[in-house]
């Protein structure tokens, strides 16, 4: 699959750095949600705000993974890294005084070093992966992201438990600092010289002008915000509707917790898949799942047996939570290749607008209708949309190459 053994070993350096880097930047994001009530307490402010904690996050994280190319030719991947790992321990730290205007501080840095995690780490992973393995390897990249919510969700409570949450905020840290320090050794040779990444600046809308520009990209752009919106969407309010359905909270949280097992063993699983049956066929193909995922959804209800509750779980699990690897692979397929940092951008942008979009409509429509099933229905029909403009995008291309 590689072209020699020495690229090979480039190609398991950068994966090593990328997963390592994001999952503990996955992990930061989490603290203060998963240890939200104490941290609230401390801080005199209830607990329910940590949603805008998050909110703050994504919406920075939008904004400043426009710069990622720029960024990304100044100081190479690796050293970019490690400026996102230093800035997420700069923004756990601030959290110590407990004071309400740390939380913002701790978000908006948070949201400028995860911004170009996904962008960084697809330029550098492009330039070593062979094209008949980019999803498969994209994929694997994208485990990160569920590995970093279960430390959350795992170490951190015990961390607290047994530190207190200022110890558990401090080692935190440290890992961030001590994992810029180990990846440290790879930069000569994954960031090449200094005089290789000093070039032309790019518009900072260069992303989005892109998209609008390339038409090959537009319908993996439009999928990664209809995706994204239902993704986070199914995160953050399944454990409420099945809490609604009689569910305990505990139980909930464990259905939503196998959704992630299963996503994280898939990922791989389906960029394989993708790598011989093709980017956008697949995508399409996950967007019908969601959007079924989606509907049914709609009809849950305390009739639902626990084994029907848990297959509706997987279904997402499979679809909704594995899609973003092969969307990324799709996108860099039909980038220019001194722009695939841009390209990646737009569309990681276009996923955490997704995300910020996505449980605001959820929650404006049960505000509106009362009722979870319509929103539920709102947001698979926003992912049969993409789904059908994927499957036209496919079958153009199929027609093109026949004339």
């Amino acid at each position: 699959m590689f072209a020699n053994r020495s690229g090979s070993k480039l190609l398991a350096k950068v994966v090593t750095a990328t997963i390592a880097v994001q999952a503990i930047v996955v992990m930061a994001s989490l603290l203060v949600p998963v240890l939200a009530i104490v941290l609230a307490t401390a801080a005199g402010l209830p607990p329910y705000l940590v949603g805008y904690y998050s909110a703050l996050i994504y919406g920075i994280a939008a904004m400043s993974s426009f710069a990622t190319p720029d960024l990304l030719r100044r100081y190479g991947g690796i050293r970019l890294h490690q400026i996102m790992l230093v800035l997420t321990a700069a923004a756990l730290l601030v959290l110590l005084p407990a004071l309400p205007l740390a939380f913002v501080v701790s978000a908006v840095v948070l949201g400028i070093a995860y911004g170009p995690m996904n962008p960084a780490s697809t330029a550098m992973l492009a330039q070593h992966t062979p094209v008949s393995a980019r999803a498969r390897i994209f994929s694997l990249k994208q485990t990160a992201v569920p590995i970093g919510g279960a430390l959350a969700g795992s170490l951190t409570p015990a961390l607290a438990q047994l530190l207190g949450w200022r110890g558990a905020v401090v080692l935190v840290a440290c890992a961030c600092l001590g994992l810029a320090l180990l990846i440290q050794p790879w930069r000569g040779e994954l960031d090449g010289n200094d005089d290789s990444v000093m070039v032309a600046r790019s518009p900072f809308w260069m992303p989005l002008r892109l998209v609008a520009q390339q038409i090959e990209l537009r319908p993996v752009a439009f999928a990664s915000f209809a995706f994204g919106a239902l993704q986070f969407s199914f995160s953050a309010v399944f454990p409420t509707v099945l809490a609604r359905a009689g569910w305990r909270v505990a139980d909930a949280g464990l259905v939503l917790a196998t959704a992630l097992v299963i996503s994280t063993i898939c990922r791989v699983i389906w960029g394989s898949v993708a790598d011989r049956l093709g980017y956008r066929r697949m995508l399409a193909g996950m967007g019908a799942l969601m959007s079924l995922g989606a509907y049914l959804a709609a009809s849950v209800s305390t009739a639902w047996p626990t084994v029907a509750i848990i297959a509706l779980a997987a279904l997402f699990g499979i679809s909704a939570f594995c899609w973003a690897g092969i969307g990324i692979a799709e996108t860099v397929r039909h980038a220019p290749p001194h722009l695939i940092s841009e390209a990646t951008a737009a569309t990681i942008t276009l996923t955490f607008l997704g995300a910020l979009v996505g449980p605001s409509l959820f929650s404006s429509i049960v505000s509106a209708t009362g009722s979870f099933g319509l929103a539920f229905v709102a947001l698979g029909g926003l992912t049969a949309v993409a789904t059908v403009w994927l499957v036209a995008a496919e079958w153009h291309e199929s027609v093109r190459t026949r004339n």
